[in-house]
Protein backbone atom coordinates (compact mmCIF):
# COMPACT_ATOMS: atom_id res chain seq x y z
CA UNK A 1 0.00 0.00 0.00
CA UNK A 2 1.26 3.22 -1.02
CA UNK A 3 1.88 5.61 2.29
CA UNK A 4 0.17 8.43 -0.04
CA UNK A 5 -2.82 6.34 0.61
CA UNK A 6 -2.50 8.08 4.55
CA UNK A 7 -3.32 11.30 2.98
CA UNK A 8 -6.32 10.29 0.63
CA UNK A 9 -7.56 8.73 4.70
CA UNK A 10 -6.94 12.00 6.21
CA UNK A 11 -8.54 14.04 3.36
CA UNK A 12 -12.00 12.33 3.64
CA UNK A 13 -12.25 12.87 7.90
CA UNK A 14 -13.85 15.86 9.19
CA UNK A 15 -13.50 17.90 12.07
CA UNK A 16 -15.09 15.26 14.22
CA UNK A 17 -13.22 12.17 13.29
CA UNK A 18 -10.41 13.85 14.15
CA UNK A 19 -11.79 13.88 17.74
CA UNK A 20 -12.59 10.71 18.39
CA UNK A 21 -9.24 9.94 16.88
CA UNK A 22 -7.36 11.53 19.59
CA UNK A 23 -9.75 9.91 22.31
CA UNK A 24 -8.23 6.10 20.86
CA UNK A 25 -5.39 4.81 22.78
CA UNK A 26 -5.01 1.58 23.57
CA UNK A 27 -6.98 -0.91 21.22
CA UNK A 28 -11.11 -0.25 20.56
CA UNK A 29 -13.08 -2.48 18.45
CA UNK A 30 -14.68 -0.55 15.40
CA UNK A 31 -16.05 -3.45 13.41
CA UNK A 32 -16.78 -7.11 13.01
CA UNK A 33 -15.04 -8.27 9.88
CA UNK A 34 -17.48 -10.72 7.26
CA UNK A 35 -14.19 -12.97 6.98
CA UNK A 36 -11.43 -14.12 9.00
CA UNK A 37 -8.05 -11.65 8.85
CA UNK A 38 -5.79 -13.00 5.71
CA UNK A 39 -6.53 -10.55 2.99
CA UNK A 40 -9.71 -8.45 2.98
CA UNK A 41 -8.17 -4.89 3.53
CA UNK A 42 -7.56 -2.51 1.22
CA UNK A 43 -7.79 1.00 0.16
CA UNK A 44 -9.66 2.68 -2.38
CA UNK A 45 -7.82 5.65 -4.66
CA UNK A 46 -10.39 8.55 -2.85
CA UNK A 47 -9.12 6.85 0.62
CA UNK A 48 -12.41 4.80 1.53
CA UNK A 49 -11.10 2.16 3.31
CA UNK A 50 -12.77 -1.99 2.78
CA UNK A 51 -12.78 -4.95 4.22
CA UNK A 52 -14.17 -7.67 2.03
CA UNK A 53 -15.96 -10.88 3.03
CA UNK A 54 -18.68 -13.46 2.88
CA UNK A 55 -22.06 -12.63 2.74
CA UNK A 56 -24.33 -15.11 5.44
CA UNK A 57 -22.21 -18.07 4.40
CA UNK A 58 -24.57 -21.37 4.58
CA UNK A 59 -21.60 -23.72 5.17
CA UNK A 60 -17.66 -23.66 4.76
CA UNK A 61 -18.44 -26.33 2.23
CA UNK A 62 -20.62 -23.82 0.28
CA UNK A 63 -19.15 -23.00 -3.23
CA UNK A 64 -19.11 -19.44 -4.65
CA UNK A 65 -20.81 -17.25 -1.72
CA UNK A 66 -21.87 -14.01 -2.12
CA UNK A 67 -18.91 -11.24 -1.43
CA UNK A 68 -19.74 -8.19 0.52
CA UNK A 69 -17.20 -5.53 2.00
CA UNK A 70 -17.53 -3.39 5.02
CA UNK A 71 -16.61 0.38 3.84
CA UNK A 72 -15.37 3.17 5.67
CA UNK A 73 -15.07 6.60 5.15
CA UNK A 74 -13.88 8.19 7.88
CA UNK A 75 -11.09 6.30 8.95
CA UNK A 76 -12.41 3.36 10.24
CA UNK A 77 -14.41 4.92 12.94
CA UNK A 78 -17.87 3.44 11.24
CA UNK A 79 -18.66 1.09 8.96
CA UNK A 80 -21.45 -0.03 6.27
CA UNK A 81 -21.66 -3.29 4.79
CA UNK A 82 -22.19 -3.36 0.56
CA UNK A 83 -22.34 -6.27 -2.13
CA UNK A 84 -20.40 -7.12 -4.15
CA UNK A 85 -22.85 -7.81 -7.46
CA UNK A 86 -20.09 -8.48 -10.14
CA UNK A 87 -19.22 -12.09 -10.08
CA UNK A 88 -15.44 -11.25 -11.85
CA UNK A 89 -15.52 -7.99 -9.99
CA UNK A 90 -11.75 -7.74 -8.73
CA UNK A 91 -12.54 -7.31 -4.69
CA UNK A 92 -9.49 -6.83 -1.97
CA UNK A 93 -6.36 -6.81 -3.78
CA UNK A 94 -3.08 -5.02 -3.03
CA UNK A 95 -2.12 -1.77 -4.95
CA UNK A 96 1.19 -2.20 -6.34
CA UNK A 97 2.67 1.46 -6.70
CA UNK A 98 5.11 1.10 -9.71
CA UNK A 99 1.91 -0.25 -11.82
CA UNK A 100 -0.55 2.02 -10.51
CA UNK A 101 -3.20 -1.25 -10.20
CA UNK A 102 -4.52 -3.16 -8.11
CA UNK A 103 -3.16 -6.66 -7.81
CA UNK A 104 -5.25 -10.07 -6.38
CA UNK A 105 -4.26 -13.39 -5.90
CA UNK A 106 -6.67 -16.27 -6.73
CA UNK A 107 -6.11 -19.95 -6.56
CA UNK A 108 -8.44 -21.95 -8.90
CA UNK A 109 -7.45 -25.60 -8.48
CA UNK A 110 -6.80 -27.60 -10.88
CA UNK A 111 -7.01 -24.48 -13.69
CA UNK A 112 -4.26 -22.78 -12.19
CA UNK A 113 -3.49 -19.97 -9.95
CA UNK A 114 -3.65 -16.74 -11.13
CA UNK A 115 -3.05 -13.13 -10.13
CA UNK A 116 -5.51 -10.33 -11.36
CA UNK A 117 -5.00 -6.98 -11.96
CA UNK A 118 -7.63 -4.09 -12.01
CA UNK A 119 -8.11 -0.30 -11.85
CA UNK A 120 -9.02 -0.60 -8.49
CA UNK A 121 -11.32 -3.02 -6.43
CA UNK A 122 -14.44 -2.26 -8.68
CA UNK A 123 -13.13 -3.06 -11.70
CA UNK A 124 -15.26 -5.58 -13.16
CA UNK A 125 -12.76 -6.75 -15.77
CA UNK A 126 -9.48 -7.58 -14.50
CA UNK A 127 -6.34 -8.84 -16.56
CA UNK A 128 -5.48 -12.45 -15.46
CA UNK A 129 -2.29 -13.76 -15.44
CA UNK A 130 -1.23 -17.64 -14.27
CA UNK A 131 1.81 -17.81 -12.51
CA UNK A 132 1.31 -21.64 -11.38
CA UNK A 133 -0.18 -24.35 -13.28
CA UNK A 134 -2.26 -26.19 -11.13
CA UNK A 135 -2.91 -25.25 -7.62
CA UNK A 136 -0.18 -23.77 -5.59
CA UNK A 137 -1.63 -24.78 -2.56
CA UNK A 138 -2.36 -21.89 0.08
CA UNK A 139 -1.53 -18.52 -0.69
CA UNK A 140 -0.42 -16.30 1.92
CA UNK A 141 0.63 -13.03 0.41
CA UNK A 142 1.46 -10.51 -2.26
CA UNK A 143 4.01 -8.53 -1.28
CA UNK A 144 5.27 -5.42 -3.78
CA UNK A 145 8.82 -4.20 -3.24
CA UNK A 146 9.81 -0.70 -2.51
CA UNK A 147 13.34 -1.14 -3.71
CA UNK A 148 12.63 -2.35 -7.33
CA UNK A 149 9.69 -3.12 -9.77
CA UNK A 150 8.71 -6.49 -8.63
CA UNK A 151 6.00 -8.46 -6.89
CA UNK A 152 6.18 -11.43 -4.96
CA UNK A 153 3.56 -14.11 -3.92
CA UNK A 154 4.50 -16.25 -1.47
CA UNK A 155 1.93 -19.78 -1.05
CA UNK A 156 2.42 -22.93 0.58
CA UNK A 157 2.01 -26.56 -0.43
CA UNK A 158 1.26 -30.10 1.03
CA UNK A 159 4.00 -33.09 -0.11
CA UNK A 160 2.18 -35.80 1.20
CA UNK A 161 5.51 -38.08 -0.55
CA UNK A 162 7.78 -36.19 2.20
CA UNK A 163 5.47 -35.53 5.13
CA UNK A 164 1.26 -36.40 5.20
CA UNK A 165 0.87 -33.43 7.06
CA UNK A 166 3.57 -30.53 6.62
CA UNK A 167 3.79 -27.87 4.46
CA UNK A 168 6.31 -26.89 2.56
CA UNK A 169 6.85 -22.72 1.38
CA UNK A 170 7.03 -22.21 -2.14
CA UNK A 171 7.82 -18.07 -3.58
CA UNK A 172 6.80 -16.93 -6.77
CA UNK A 173 7.98 -13.59 -8.26
CA UNK A 174 7.60 -11.24 -11.69
CA UNK A 175 9.49 -7.96 -12.72
CA UNK A 176 7.19 -5.15 -14.70
CA UNK A 177 4.44 -6.06 -15.95
CA UNK A 178 3.49 -9.76 -13.81
CA UNK A 179 3.72 -11.52 -17.37
CA UNK A 180 6.31 -13.91 -16.29
CA UNK A 181 7.25 -15.83 -12.85
CA UNK A 182 9.84 -17.11 -11.41
CA UNK A 183 8.75 -20.51 -8.74
CA UNK A 184 11.27 -20.59 -5.90
CA UNK A 185 11.19 -23.28 -3.43
CA UNK A 186 11.98 -22.49 -0.02
CA UNK A 187 13.84 -24.43 2.13
CA UNK A 188 12.21 -26.31 5.12
CA UNK A 189 12.83 -25.57 9.18
CA UNK A 190 12.84 -28.57 10.99
CA UNK A 191 10.44 -30.57 12.18
CA UNK A 192 9.57 -31.04 15.23
CA UNK A 193 10.51 -33.27 17.76
CA UNK A 194 8.52 -33.90 21.12
CA UNK A 195 10.24 -32.05 24.16
CA UNK A 196 9.92 -33.06 28.03
CA UNK A 197 6.84 -32.91 29.20
CA UNK A 198 5.20 -33.26 25.99
CA UNK A 199 3.68 -37.14 25.45
CA UNK A 200 1.78 -37.06 22.16
CA UNK A 201 3.39 -36.06 18.83
CA UNK A 202 2.62 -32.28 17.29
CA UNK A 203 0.93 -30.98 13.79
CA UNK A 204 3.89 -30.39 11.42
CA UNK A 205 3.80 -27.33 9.70
CA UNK A 206 6.83 -26.49 9.22
CA UNK A 207 6.98 -23.89 7.09
CA UNK A 208 3.79 -21.47 6.10
CA UNK A 209 1.88 -18.35 6.47
CA UNK A 210 4.72 -16.68 6.34
CA UNK A 211 5.43 -13.04 6.23
CA UNK A 212 7.39 -10.76 4.10
CA UNK A 213 8.40 -6.67 4.79
CA UNK A 214 12.05 -5.15 3.42
CA UNK A 215 14.65 -3.82 5.44
CA UNK A 216 16.38 -0.45 4.89
CA UNK A 217 19.63 -1.91 3.40
CA UNK A 218 18.04 -3.42 0.39
CA UNK A 219 17.26 -7.43 2.06
CA UNK A 220 13.76 -8.94 2.88
CA UNK A 221 13.52 -10.22 5.84
CA UNK A 222 10.56 -13.42 5.94
CA UNK A 223 8.95 -14.95 9.31
CA UNK A 224 7.02 -17.89 9.08
CA UNK A 225 4.38 -19.78 10.77
CA UNK A 226 5.87 -23.48 12.06
CA UNK A 227 5.43 -26.16 14.15
CA UNK A 228 8.46 -25.34 16.72
CA UNK A 229 8.15 -23.45 19.48
CA UNK A 230 9.38 -20.16 17.69
CA UNK A 231 8.87 -18.26 14.41
CA UNK A 232 11.61 -18.69 11.77
CA UNK A 233 13.77 -15.94 9.97
CA UNK A 234 15.40 -15.74 7.33
CA UNK A 235 16.65 -12.95 4.90
CA UNK A 236 17.47 -12.12 0.82
CA UNK A 237 19.65 -10.13 -0.37
CA UNK A 238 18.67 -10.18 -3.97
CA UNK A 239 14.66 -9.66 -3.91
CA UNK A 240 13.66 -13.38 -2.89
CA UNK A 241 15.61 -15.16 -5.78
CA UNK A 242 17.88 -16.86 -2.74
CA UNK A 243 17.49 -16.78 0.85
CA UNK A 244 19.30 -17.42 4.56
CA UNK A 245 18.91 -20.78 5.87
CA UNK A 246 15.92 -20.04 8.37
CA UNK A 247 16.57 -19.71 12.10
CA UNK A 248 14.63 -19.13 15.21
CA UNK A 249 13.49 -15.18 15.69
CA UNK A 250 13.18 -13.93 18.82
CA UNK A 251 9.52 -14.61 18.84
CA UNK A 252 7.67 -17.11 20.83
CA UNK A 253 4.82 -18.85 18.62
CA UNK A 254 3.29 -22.21 17.31
CA UNK A 255 1.30 -22.62 14.67
CA UNK A 256 -0.27 -19.45 14.25
CA UNK A 257 0.09 -16.78 11.45
CA UNK A 258 2.45 -13.70 11.95
CA UNK A 259 2.83 -10.35 10.27
CA UNK A 260 5.16 -7.93 9.52
CA UNK A 261 4.32 -3.85 8.37
CA UNK A 262 6.48 -0.99 7.66
CA UNK A 263 5.14 2.09 8.76
CA UNK A 264 5.64 5.47 6.56
CA UNK A 265 8.33 6.86 8.94
CA UNK A 266 10.23 3.27 8.77
CA UNK A 267 9.38 1.71 12.06
CA UNK A 268 8.00 -1.89 11.55
CA UNK A 269 5.53 -3.59 13.59
CA UNK A 270 5.08 -6.80 14.09
CA UNK A 271 1.83 -8.87 14.93
CA UNK A 272 1.81 -12.62 16.22
CA UNK A 273 0.51 -14.66 19.19
CA UNK A 274 3.05 -14.97 22.22
CA UNK A 275 1.66 -17.76 23.24
CA UNK A 276 2.65 -21.41 23.98
CA UNK A 277 0.67 -24.74 23.47
CA UNK A 278 -0.38 -26.52 26.42
CA UNK A 279 2.16 -30.24 26.50
CA UNK A 280 0.02 -32.71 23.98
CA UNK A 281 -1.61 -35.66 24.83
CA UNK A 282 -0.61 -38.79 24.54
CA UNK A 283 -3.49 -39.83 22.29
CA UNK A 284 -2.28 -36.78 20.05
CA UNK A 285 -1.91 -37.94 16.36
CA UNK A 286 -0.28 -35.46 14.94
CA UNK A 287 -3.32 -34.80 12.02
CA UNK A 288 -4.08 -31.17 12.17
CA UNK A 289 -3.47 -30.07 15.59
CA UNK A 290 -5.22 -32.48 17.83
CA UNK A 291 -6.33 -29.25 20.08
CA UNK A 292 -5.19 -25.63 19.62
CA UNK A 293 -4.41 -24.25 23.26
CA UNK A 294 -2.54 -21.06 22.14
CA UNK A 295 -4.50 -19.14 20.59
CA UNK A 296 -6.85 -16.49 23.15
CA UNK A 297 -4.31 -13.97 23.12
CA UNK A 298 -2.36 -12.03 20.70
CA UNK A 299 0.68 -9.44 20.52
CA UNK A 300 2.20 -6.44 19.15
CA UNK A 301 5.67 -5.19 18.89
CA UNK A 302 7.28 -2.20 17.19
CA UNK A 303 11.01 -1.59 16.33
CA UNK A 304 12.85 1.33 15.44
CA UNK A 305 16.46 -0.07 13.86
CA UNK A 306 15.26 -2.60 11.57
CA UNK A 307 13.98 -5.41 14.18
CA UNK A 308 17.36 -5.51 16.16
CA UNK A 309 15.13 -4.43 19.43
CA UNK A 310 11.15 -4.81 19.56
CA UNK A 311 9.37 -2.68 22.50
CA UNK A 312 5.63 -3.07 23.70
CA UNK A 313 4.96 -6.94 22.92
CA UNK A 314 1.28 -5.95 23.98
CA UNK A 315 -1.95 -7.80 23.74
CA UNK A 316 -3.96 -6.42 21.56
CA UNK A 317 -6.62 -8.67 22.61
CA UNK A 318 -8.10 -11.50 24.44
CA UNK A 319 -10.23 -13.98 23.03
CA UNK A 320 -13.65 -12.79 24.40
CA UNK A 321 -14.92 -16.43 24.70
CA UNK A 322 -11.87 -17.59 26.06
CA UNK A 323 -13.84 -19.11 29.40
CA UNK A 324 -16.84 -20.23 27.54
CA UNK A 325 -17.76 -23.72 28.61
CA UNK A 326 -19.82 -24.50 24.70
CA UNK A 327 -16.19 -22.90 23.07
CA UNK A 328 -16.33 -25.78 19.69
CA UNK A 329 -19.91 -24.97 19.05
CA UNK A 330 -20.43 -21.49 20.39
CA UNK A 331 -21.66 -19.35 17.53
CA UNK A 332 -22.56 -21.94 15.25
CA UNK A 333 -20.59 -23.83 12.35
CA UNK A 334 -21.61 -22.57 9.28
CA UNK A 335 -18.61 -20.36 8.38
CA UNK A 336 -15.97 -22.44 9.99
CA UNK A 337 -14.80 -24.19 13.41
CA UNK A 338 -11.77 -22.02 14.29
CA UNK A 339 -12.64 -19.39 16.79
CA UNK A 340 -9.76 -17.61 17.91
CA UNK A 341 -7.84 -13.83 17.92
CA UNK A 342 -5.04 -15.25 16.08
CA UNK A 343 -4.11 -14.17 12.23
CA UNK A 344 -3.37 -10.80 11.20
CA UNK A 345 -3.99 -7.77 8.79
CA UNK A 346 -2.76 -3.88 9.63
CA UNK A 347 -3.11 -0.82 7.78
CA UNK A 348 -1.88 2.38 8.62
CA UNK A 349 -3.77 4.90 9.61
CA UNK A 350 -3.53 9.00 10.07
CA UNK A 351 -2.69 10.55 13.25
CA UNK A 352 0.01 7.92 14.62
CA UNK A 353 -2.75 4.87 14.81
CA UNK A 354 -2.97 1.65 13.44
CA UNK A 355 -5.39 -0.22 12.10
CA UNK A 356 -5.49 -3.98 13.12
CA UNK A 357 -8.12 -6.99 11.85
CA UNK A 358 -7.70 -9.78 13.55
CA UNK A 359 -9.30 -13.40 14.47
CA UNK A 360 -11.40 -16.21 13.37
CA UNK A 361 -14.94 -16.62 13.26
CA UNK A 362 -17.80 -14.06 13.83
CA UNK A 363 -18.09 -14.35 17.32
CA UNK A 364 -14.27 -13.75 17.81
CA UNK A 365 -12.63 -11.55 14.60
CA UNK A 366 -12.35 -7.95 14.95
CA UNK A 367 -10.99 -4.88 13.58
CA UNK A 368 -9.88 -2.34 15.74
CA UNK A 369 -7.73 0.70 16.02
CA UNK A 370 -5.37 1.73 18.23
CA UNK A 371 -2.60 4.71 18.92
CA UNK A 372 1.24 3.34 18.27
CA UNK A 373 2.35 5.40 21.60
CA UNK A 374 0.49 2.78 23.22
CA UNK A 375 3.53 -0.02 22.41
CA UNK A 376 5.84 2.50 24.47
CA UNK A 377 3.55 2.56 27.85
CA UNK A 378 6.09 1.46 30.64
CA UNK A 379 3.97 0.41 33.33
CA UNK A 380 0.61 -0.99 34.33
CA UNK A 381 -1.89 -1.63 37.17
CA UNK A 382 -4.62 -3.63 37.79
CA UNK A 383 -7.04 -3.96 40.53
CA UNK A 384 -9.76 -6.08 39.64
CA UNK A 385 -12.65 -3.12 38.99
CA UNK A 386 -13.27 -4.63 35.51
CA UNK A 387 -12.93 -8.11 37.04
CA UNK A 388 -11.15 -10.48 34.67
CA UNK A 389 -11.21 -8.18 31.47
CA UNK A 390 -7.69 -8.09 31.38
CA UNK A 391 -6.49 -11.36 32.54
CA UNK A 392 -6.33 -15.25 31.07
CA UNK A 393 -7.84 -17.16 33.68
CA UNK A 394 -9.25 -20.18 31.62
CA UNK A 395 -8.97 -23.89 32.08
CA UNK A 396 -10.07 -26.79 29.99
CA UNK A 397 -12.33 -29.09 30.03
CA UNK A 398 -12.23 -32.97 28.14
CA UNK A 399 -13.75 -32.46 24.84
CA UNK A 400 -13.20 -34.56 21.49
CA UNK A 401 -10.23 -34.33 19.60
CA UNK A 402 -9.61 -33.19 16.21
CA UNK A 403 -10.73 -31.50 13.30
CA UNK A 404 -14.24 -32.19 12.67
CA UNK A 405 -16.05 -29.64 9.80
CA UNK A 406 -19.15 -32.19 8.74
CA UNK A 407 -19.40 -33.25 5.36
CA UNK A 408 -20.66 -31.56 2.14
CA UNK A 409 -24.16 -33.84 2.38
CA UNK A 410 -24.34 -33.00 6.07
CA UNK A 411 -22.20 -29.61 6.87
CA UNK A 412 -23.52 -28.80 10.11
CA UNK A 413 -23.44 -32.38 11.05
CA UNK A 414 -20.45 -31.47 13.79
CA UNK A 415 -19.38 -28.89 15.49
CA UNK A 416 -16.05 -27.73 16.97
CA UNK A 417 -12.54 -27.87 15.78
CA UNK A 418 -8.88 -28.37 17.34
CA UNK A 419 -10.26 -27.02 20.80
CA UNK A 420 -11.19 -27.82 24.09
CA UNK A 421 -14.55 -26.41 25.99
CA UNK A 422 -13.60 -24.54 28.80
CA UNK A 423 -14.01 -23.60 32.11
CA UNK A 424 -12.40 -20.22 34.56
CA UNK A 425 -9.76 -21.48 36.71
CA UNK A 426 -9.74 -18.10 38.60
CA UNK A 427 -12.76 -16.14 40.11
CA UNK A 428 -13.67 -12.85 41.26
CA UNK A 429 -14.82 -13.11 45.16
CA UNK A 430 -15.70 -10.55 47.72
CA UNK A 431 -13.24 -9.11 49.38
CA UNK A 432 -13.05 -10.28 52.96
CA UNK A 433 -11.54 -7.01 54.11
CA UNK A 434 -12.85 -4.32 51.62
CA UNK A 435 -16.61 -3.98 51.98
CA UNK A 436 -17.87 -3.65 47.80
CA UNK A 437 -14.32 -5.11 46.39
CA UNK A 438 -13.81 -8.08 44.58
CA UNK A 439 -10.37 -9.67 44.42
CA UNK A 440 -9.27 -12.73 42.46
CA UNK A 441 -8.92 -16.24 43.93
CA UNK A 442 -6.82 -18.68 42.67
CA UNK A 443 -6.89 -22.49 44.03
CA UNK A 444 -6.65 -26.38 42.75
CA UNK A 445 -9.67 -27.52 42.73
CA UNK A 446 -10.41 -31.25 42.20
CA UNK A 447 -12.47 -31.94 38.93
CA UNK A 448 -12.10 -35.14 36.64
CA UNK A 449 -13.46 -33.39 34.39
CA UNK A 450 -10.52 -31.15 33.58
CA UNK A 451 -7.38 -31.18 31.64
CA UNK A 452 -6.04 -30.09 34.55
CA UNK A 453 -7.03 -29.02 37.98
CA UNK A 454 -4.42 -26.16 38.34
CA UNK A 455 -5.99 -22.67 38.72
CA UNK A 456 -3.99 -19.72 37.25
CA UNK A 457 -3.79 -16.21 35.88
CA UNK A 458 -2.04 -14.72 33.72
CA UNK A 459 -1.39 -11.01 32.74
CA UNK A 460 0.81 -8.74 30.11
CA UNK A 461 2.87 -5.73 30.95
CA UNK A 462 4.53 -3.43 28.55
CA UNK A 463 8.07 -5.60 27.82
CA UNK A 464 11.15 -4.21 29.67
CA UNK A 465 14.77 -5.24 30.28
CA UNK A 466 14.41 -4.17 33.81
CA UNK A 467 11.76 -3.42 36.25
CA UNK A 468 9.26 -4.07 39.18
CA UNK A 469 6.21 -6.42 39.01
CA UNK A 470 4.24 -6.35 42.46
CA UNK A 471 1.87 -8.44 43.91
CA UNK A 472 -0.27 -7.71 46.81
CA UNK A 473 -1.65 -10.78 48.27
CA UNK A 474 -3.17 -13.14 50.98
CA UNK A 475 -1.96 -16.62 51.12
CA UNK A 476 -4.86 -18.86 52.82
CA UNK A 477 -3.69 -22.56 51.69
CA UNK A 478 -0.92 -24.32 50.27
CA UNK A 479 0.68 -21.57 48.45
CA UNK A 480 0.80 -19.21 44.90
CA UNK A 481 3.50 -20.24 42.43
CA UNK A 482 4.52 -16.28 41.11
CA UNK A 483 6.79 -16.22 37.88
CA UNK A 484 7.61 -14.43 34.81
CA UNK A 485 8.17 -14.78 31.22
CA UNK A 486 9.06 -12.96 28.30
CA UNK A 487 5.51 -15.26 26.61
CA UNK A 488 1.93 -16.55 27.49
CA UNK A 489 1.70 -20.17 28.76
CA UNK A 490 -1.68 -21.14 29.76
CA UNK A 491 -3.33 -20.45 33.30
CA UNK A 492 -2.98 -24.32 33.80
CA UNK A 493 0.00 -25.80 32.93
CA UNK A 494 1.24 -27.59 35.21
CA UNK A 495 5.09 -27.21 33.37
CA UNK A 496 5.32 -23.53 34.33
CA UNK A 497 7.71 -24.14 36.64
CA UNK A 498 10.21 -25.56 34.08
CA UNK A 499 9.17 -22.77 31.28
CA UNK A 500 9.44 -19.78 33.23
CA UNK A 501 12.26 -17.25 33.26
CA UNK A 502 11.38 -17.14 37.31
CA UNK A 503 9.88 -18.63 39.75
CA UNK A 504 9.14 -19.13 43.24
CA UNK A 505 5.94 -19.82 45.40
CA UNK A 506 4.54 -17.72 48.13
CA UNK A 507 3.43 -19.43 51.28
CA UNK A 508 1.47 -17.57 54.06
CA UNK A 509 5.11 -18.02 56.11
CA UNK A 510 5.99 -14.35 54.82
CA UNK A 511 2.68 -13.05 56.28
CA UNK A 512 2.84 -10.58 59.23
CA UNK A 513 -0.46 -10.64 61.66
CA UNK A 514 -1.45 -7.38 61.37
CA UNK A 515 -1.24 -6.88 57.70
CA UNK A 516 -3.84 -9.12 55.59
CA UNK A 517 -2.79 -8.18 52.29
CA UNK A 518 0.93 -8.56 52.00
CA UNK A 519 3.11 -6.42 48.80
CA UNK A 520 5.27 -8.75 47.22
CA UNK A 521 7.82 -6.95 44.66
CA UNK A 522 9.78 -8.84 42.04
CA UNK A 523 12.69 -6.71 40.57
CA UNK A 524 14.37 -7.87 37.15
CA UNK A 525 16.94 -7.07 35.31
CA UNK A 526 17.91 -9.06 32.34
CA UNK A 527 21.25 -7.62 31.32
CA UNK A 528 22.20 -8.72 34.78
CA UNK A 529 20.22 -12.09 34.92
CA UNK A 530 19.33 -11.31 38.16
CA UNK A 531 16.33 -11.06 40.16
CA UNK A 532 15.68 -9.42 44.00
CA UNK A 533 12.71 -10.08 45.91
CA UNK A 534 11.19 -7.71 48.65
CA UNK A 535 8.14 -8.23 51.12
CA UNK A 536 6.29 -5.24 52.10
CA UNK A 537 8.99 -3.19 50.94
CA UNK A 538 12.04 -5.44 52.94
CA UNK A 539 14.41 -7.39 50.97
CA UNK A 540 14.15 -11.35 51.11
CA UNK A 541 16.24 -12.93 48.84
CA UNK A 542 18.08 -13.07 45.51
CA UNK A 543 17.84 -14.90 42.40
CA UNK A 544 19.29 -15.93 39.00
CA UNK A 545 16.84 -15.18 35.87
CA UNK A 546 16.60 -18.79 33.79
CA UNK A 547 16.49 -18.72 29.73
CA UNK A 548 16.70 -16.35 27.06
CA UNK A 549 14.56 -13.28 26.70
CA UNK A 550 16.99 -10.76 24.09
CA UNK A 551 14.16 -7.62 24.65
CA UNK A 552 13.18 -7.90 28.30
CA UNK A 553 10.31 -9.74 30.04
CA UNK A 554 6.01 -9.05 29.49
CA UNK A 555 4.52 -11.50 32.05
CA UNK A 556 2.84 -12.47 35.24
CA UNK A 557 1.66 -15.83 35.53
CA UNK A 558 0.44 -16.56 38.96
CA UNK A 559 -0.93 -20.32 39.40
CA UNK A 560 -2.05 -22.46 42.93
CA UNK A 561 1.28 -24.20 44.03
CA UNK A 562 -0.56 -27.17 45.59
CA UNK A 563 0.35 -30.55 44.12
CA UNK A 564 -3.53 -31.46 45.75
CA UNK A 565 -6.92 -30.28 46.29
CA UNK A 566 -6.44 -26.39 47.76
CA UNK A 567 -9.89 -25.00 47.86
CA UNK A 568 -8.30 -22.08 50.06
CA UNK A 569 -5.53 -20.65 47.35
CA UNK A 570 -4.97 -17.53 47.68
CA UNK A 571 -6.58 -13.78 47.42
CA UNK A 572 -4.73 -11.38 45.19
CA UNK A 573 -5.94 -7.65 45.27
CA UNK A 574 -3.99 -5.98 43.41
CA UNK A 575 -0.62 -5.88 40.41
CA UNK A 576 1.24 -3.46 38.96
CA UNK A 577 4.50 -3.35 36.77
CA UNK A 578 6.61 -0.43 36.58
CA UNK A 579 9.87 -0.06 34.03
CA UNK A 580 12.69 0.75 35.74
CA UNK A 581 15.49 3.31 33.76
CA UNK A 582 17.69 1.65 31.87
CA UNK A 583 20.72 3.20 33.98
CA UNK A 584 19.13 1.12 37.31
CA UNK A 585 20.95 -2.29 37.04
CA UNK A 586 20.36 -4.73 40.39
CA UNK A 587 23.52 -6.91 41.42
CA UNK A 588 24.19 -9.51 40.63
CA UNK A 589 21.79 -12.79 41.50
CA UNK A 590 22.89 -15.24 44.38
CA UNK A 591 21.67 -18.88 43.64
CA UNK A 592 17.76 -19.44 43.66
CA UNK A 593 15.75 -19.70 47.16
CA UNK A 594 12.44 -20.57 48.36
CA UNK A 595 10.54 -17.42 49.05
Amino acid sequence: MSYSYIEKIKSRMNREDVRFYSDIWAPVTVAVPDADAWSTLCVMPDGEIRAYGHYRKESVFQKNPRRCYLSSVDGGLSWKRHMVEGRFTLGASTYVPYLGKYVAVRDAGAEGSFVLIGDDPDDENPMRIMFCEGSCGEIRMLFPMRSRNRVIIVCHEKRPKLHPTAFFAVLYYADGDLRHWTRVPLEAVPFYEPAEGHRGVRWQQNNRENTIEELTDGRLVMISRTALDYHYICYSEDGGETWTKPAPSVFHGTGTMPLLKRLSDGRIVFLWCNTRLLPEREDADGVWEDVFTNRDANHIAISSDEGNTWHGYREIALNPHRNAADFRSLGGPEEGRDKSVHQFEALELPYGKLMVVYGQHYACRRIVIMDLGWLYETSRHENFIHGLEAISSHGYVKSVLGCYRGTPEEPLSYVGHCAYNRVNSALMLPDPVNDGKEVLHICRTEDPRLVSNVGGAVWNFPIAKRGSVTVKLHVAGDGLRISLLDQWVNPSDDEIKQIADFTAVVTSAIQEDKIFYTRVRIDFDCDANAIEVYVNDKFLSKAKLKGTHPNGLCYLHMQSASALTDLKGALISEISFEAMPLEEQIADGEEEKEI
